[in-house]
């Protein structure tokens, strides 16, 4: 008989004395290797090809600015002040009779000396001075004068560039598009020595009407 002081003998001796060493080498803190992932290589945020397009574009940007700015500024829609303000416009800058219009910047409007007669559109005028209101009466963008523009057969007209209204030169008459009068003016005065006063503001202006061109204030230099 195998007394329990014996070890065990064999191949199931063997097995024992093997799995008794790995739960001691386990209890001992034995490490075992572990597989573990490599992290992946991470692509930096701005490359270069982001880095050139981005620059190609912000230049193309800048670029159109430059470009259209200036006409941009024609067509925002402009708000005079509700008071009155009267705008002082020397001798040498009031047109000639029949001459193209005067923009006044700091007035915003447009002076005009029409010839005593009938206008193209068959309204009669005594002739003398118009300040015509820029402002578009449709929704108010900025009407520039337009001497290149060629419409009915007559070069030289008010034309909107946000929707294309078109006003006479001779008083501002509407001939074309969405607004819904001729354009509006403002009081002019007359001074001895030729200067003129015209009051500006949202509560000088008087509306257009057909018969602006009869409208006119006398005006000898």
């Amino acid at each position: 008989m195998q007394t329990e002081s014996e070890e065990p003998q064999g191949e199931a001796g063997q097995e024992q004395v093997e799995t008794a060493t790995a739960e001691a080498q386990q209890a001992a803190g034995a490490t075992v290797d572990t597989p573990v992932a490599r992290p992946v290589p991470t692509r930096p945020v701005l490359t270069r090809r982001l880095f050139i397009l981005g620059g190609f574009w912000s230049t193309l940007g800048l670029a159109l600015v430059g470009l259209v700015g200036p006409s941009l500024d024609f067509s925002w829609p402009r708000n005079v002040a509700g008071a009155a303000r009267k705008v002082f416009v020397s001798a040498d800058r009031v047109p000639g009779p029949g001459d193209e219009p005067v923009r006044i910047p700091e007035g915003r409007f447009f002076l005009v000396n029409l010839e005593a007669g009938v206008t193209p559109e068959g309204e009669e005028t005594p002739g003398g001075l118009l300040a015509l209101w820029q402002k578009c009466t449709h929704l108010g963008c900025t009407v520039p004068w337009r001497p290149d523009f060629t419409f009915l057969g007559r070069t030289g007209w008010f034309r909107c560039p946000c929707h294309g209204s078109t006003f006479t030169k001779e008083g501002g008459i509407l001939v074309s598009g969405p607004a819904s009068r001729p354009m509006d003016r403002f009081p002019v005065e007359v001074g001895e020595d030729g200067s003129i006063v015209v009051t500006t503001g949202l509560s000088a202006a008087e509306k257009g009407s057909p018969d602006n061109p009869s409208k006119t204030v006398p005006y000898q230099a």
